[in-house]
Protein backbone atom coordinates (compact mmCIF):
# COMPACT_ATOMS: atom_id res chain seq x y z
CA UNK A 1 0.00 0.00 0.00
CA UNK A 2 1.49 3.50 -0.84
CA UNK A 3 2.25 5.74 1.89
CA UNK A 4 -0.12 8.25 -0.01
CA UNK A 5 -3.16 5.63 0.38
CA UNK A 6 -2.22 5.42 4.42
CA UNK A 7 -2.24 8.68 4.84
CA UNK A 8 -5.38 9.89 3.15
CA UNK A 9 -7.32 7.04 4.85
CA UNK A 10 -6.15 7.87 8.05
CA UNK A 11 -7.09 11.54 7.65
CA UNK A 12 -10.38 10.74 6.49
CA UNK A 13 -10.52 8.83 9.81
CA UNK A 14 -9.57 11.71 11.83
CA UNK A 15 -11.61 14.54 9.76
CA UNK A 16 -14.61 12.62 8.67
CA UNK A 17 -16.33 16.65 8.12
CA UNK A 18 -14.06 16.30 5.05
CA UNK A 19 -17.01 14.36 3.48
CA UNK A 20 -14.23 12.98 0.42
CA UNK A 21 -13.93 9.22 -0.29
CA UNK A 22 -10.16 8.10 -0.16
CA UNK A 23 -9.80 8.16 -3.90
CA UNK A 24 -10.49 11.86 -3.76
CA UNK A 25 -8.26 12.92 -1.19
CA UNK A 26 -5.60 10.52 -2.86
CA UNK A 27 -6.15 12.93 -5.87
CA UNK A 28 -5.93 15.95 -4.03
CA UNK A 29 -3.33 14.92 -2.41
CA UNK A 30 -1.28 14.11 -5.43
CA UNK A 31 -1.90 17.57 -7.20
CA UNK A 32 -0.52 19.07 -3.75
CA UNK A 33 2.72 17.50 -4.17
CA UNK A 34 2.54 17.36 -8.05
CA UNK A 35 1.98 21.07 -9.10
CA UNK A 36 1.69 20.96 -13.28
CA UNK A 37 5.13 22.98 -13.46
CA UNK A 38 6.44 19.58 -12.50
CA UNK A 39 5.74 18.48 -16.41
CA UNK A 40 4.24 15.01 -15.58
CA UNK A 41 1.59 13.84 -17.10
CA UNK A 42 -1.14 13.78 -14.22
CA UNK A 43 -3.53 11.39 -15.90
CA UNK A 44 -1.13 8.72 -16.71
CA UNK A 45 0.63 9.29 -12.66
CA UNK A 46 -2.37 9.65 -11.11
CA UNK A 47 -3.58 6.00 -12.66
CA UNK A 48 -0.58 4.73 -11.66
CA UNK A 49 -0.92 5.38 -8.04
CA UNK A 50 -4.50 4.67 -7.93
CA UNK A 51 -3.24 0.81 -9.77
CA UNK A 52 -0.86 0.56 -6.56
CA UNK A 53 -3.73 1.58 -3.67
CA UNK A 54 -4.98 -1.59 -2.00
CA UNK A 55 -8.31 0.14 -2.61
CA UNK A 56 -8.68 -0.79 -6.20
CA UNK A 57 -7.11 -4.08 -5.49
CA UNK A 58 -8.42 -7.77 -5.29
CA UNK A 59 -6.71 -10.00 -2.80
CA UNK A 60 -4.72 -12.46 -4.68
CA UNK A 61 -5.70 -11.05 -8.06
CA UNK A 62 -4.45 -7.45 -7.95
CA UNK A 63 -5.89 -4.69 -10.11
CA UNK A 64 -8.37 -5.48 -12.53
CA UNK A 65 -9.79 -2.46 -13.44
CA UNK A 66 -8.89 -1.49 -17.16
CA UNK A 67 -7.36 1.74 -18.40
CA UNK A 68 -10.32 3.33 -19.07
CA UNK A 69 -12.22 2.04 -15.83
CA UNK A 70 -9.36 4.05 -14.07
CA UNK A 71 -9.10 7.11 -16.08
CA UNK A 72 -12.86 7.37 -15.34
CA UNK A 73 -12.27 7.25 -11.56
CA UNK A 74 -9.86 9.70 -11.59
CA UNK A 75 -12.24 12.56 -13.89
CA UNK A 76 -14.94 11.58 -11.40
CA UNK A 77 -13.04 12.12 -8.39
CA UNK A 78 -11.47 15.72 -10.10
CA UNK A 79 -15.29 16.09 -10.88
CA UNK A 80 -15.94 15.94 -7.51
CA UNK A 81 -13.28 18.05 -6.52
CA UNK A 82 -13.97 20.41 -8.78
CA UNK A 83 -17.48 20.93 -7.54
CA UNK A 84 -16.46 21.45 -3.55
CA UNK A 85 -14.09 24.20 -5.07
CA UNK A 86 -10.94 22.22 -4.60
CA UNK A 87 -9.56 22.06 -7.77
CA UNK A 88 -9.17 23.88 -11.18
CA UNK A 89 -9.47 21.59 -14.12
CA UNK A 90 -8.60 23.31 -16.96
CA UNK A 91 -8.51 20.11 -19.04
CA UNK A 92 -10.35 16.90 -18.63
CA UNK A 93 -10.30 14.18 -21.12
CA UNK A 94 -8.96 10.68 -22.25
CA UNK A 95 -5.58 11.50 -22.86
CA UNK A 96 -4.74 14.77 -21.34
CA UNK A 97 -5.81 16.20 -17.74
CA UNK A 98 -4.71 19.98 -16.54
CA UNK A 99 -5.65 20.41 -12.93
CA UNK A 100 -4.45 22.48 -10.36
CA UNK A 101 -5.69 23.48 -6.69
CA UNK A 102 -7.73 26.12 -5.31
CA UNK A 103 -7.00 27.82 -2.55
CA UNK A 104 -9.00 26.38 -0.88
CA UNK A 105 -7.73 23.02 -1.76
CA UNK A 106 -4.31 23.75 -0.31
CA UNK A 107 -5.91 25.05 2.66
CA UNK A 108 -7.64 21.93 3.17
CA UNK A 109 -4.48 19.80 2.61
CA UNK A 110 -2.33 22.10 5.28
CA UNK A 111 -5.22 21.83 7.83
CA UNK A 112 -6.42 18.35 7.84
CA UNK A 113 -2.59 16.59 7.21
CA UNK A 114 0.16 16.73 9.49
CA UNK A 115 3.35 18.20 7.92
CA UNK A 116 5.01 14.87 8.55
CA UNK A 117 2.94 12.72 6.79
CA UNK A 118 3.03 15.14 3.83
CA UNK A 119 6.66 15.06 3.79
CA UNK A 120 6.04 11.00 3.37
CA UNK A 121 3.81 11.90 0.39
CA UNK A 122 6.11 14.50 -1.24
CA UNK A 123 8.95 12.25 -0.86
CA UNK A 124 6.56 9.19 -2.57
CA UNK A 125 5.65 11.06 -5.60
CA UNK A 126 9.16 12.34 -5.90
CA UNK A 127 10.93 15.50 -6.77
CA UNK A 128 8.80 18.19 -5.52
CA UNK A 129 8.68 21.43 -3.50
Amino acid sequence: MPVVEIVAKKALAMNPELDLEVVDLIVLLWLYSNPYESKRRQLSSMRNVLRMCEAFQTPGKGIEFSEEELTQVVLGSLQRLKSKGLVYVTSAGVHYIKGTLTEKGQQLVDRSISTSNLKRVTEEFGNNP
